[in-house]
């Protein structure tokens, strides 16, 4: 199914696309282009309240897509406003940083009269 003009918003990431945005299995949303591809690995519906509904094709446990899902391609692969990781001012680029250990905690000393 091809999504109608109305089902489309402009990209959540800046660059004033419209995608349509899907909800993932897991609950999230993901904008998705707005024309079926068939090299996309998202199988992607239209539920009956309207919804528009994702799931990946990637991976050993996933199935092929059902006949009533299309593929599509998502959106952050051809973004042009995609968000790429800035470095943290005063840490050198490339190390990790250490893991700090919490405080010790102290509990207070009870003492028998």
């Amino acid at each position: 199914m091809i999504p109608t003009p109305n089902d489309l918003q402009p990209c959540p990431h800046g660059c004033d696309a419209l995608v349509l945005i899907t909800i993932t299995e897991h609950g999230r949303r993901m904008p998705v282009e707005p024309t079926p591809d068939e090299t996309g690995n998202q199988a992607v519906y239209k539920t009956g309240t309207g919804t528009w509904r994702s799931r990946s094709l990637d991976g050993a446990t996933a199935r092929p897509p059902d006949p009533w899902e299309h593929r599509y391609r998502p959106h952050i692969a051809t973004c042009t406003h995609r968000a790429v990781q800035q470095a943290i001012p005063g840490l050198p680029a490339g190390r990790p940083r250490t893991r700090r250990r919490a405080p010790a905690r102290r509990y207070p000393i009870w003492k028998a009269p």
